[in-house]
């Protein structure tokens, strides 16, 4: 599911990788996903480790800074055209 994960990141366009509506924390997308929230849900469902998201930022040409930003551990950006959580 992780390799999934990144290959969708990085064949995304780089204006789309952190388009996301909106970041939380992965108890906020726990909470929101137990009260229905489909993508709170499936940001849980393809949580990915901190290295990979790194990586697949860095690959769409964002800065390192813009990387680390998007990358913390325990944020969930269910908003973005490919939902996801970056493991701790």
């Amino acid at each position: 599911m992780r390799f999934v994960l990144c290959i969708l990141l990085v064949a995304s366009p780089p204006s789309l990788a952190f388009a996301a509506k909106a970041t939380m924390s992965l108890s906020e997308a726990q909470e929101a996903a137990a009260k229905g929230d489909a993508d709170a849900a499936a940001a849980i469902s393809l949580t990915t480790d901190r290295q990979t998201c790194l990586n697949g930022c860095a690959n769409r040409g964002y800065s390192k800074e813009q990387c680390t930003n998007a990358c913390r551990p325990g944020l969930c950006h269910p908003g973005a055209v490919q939902p996801y959580c970056i493991a701790k």
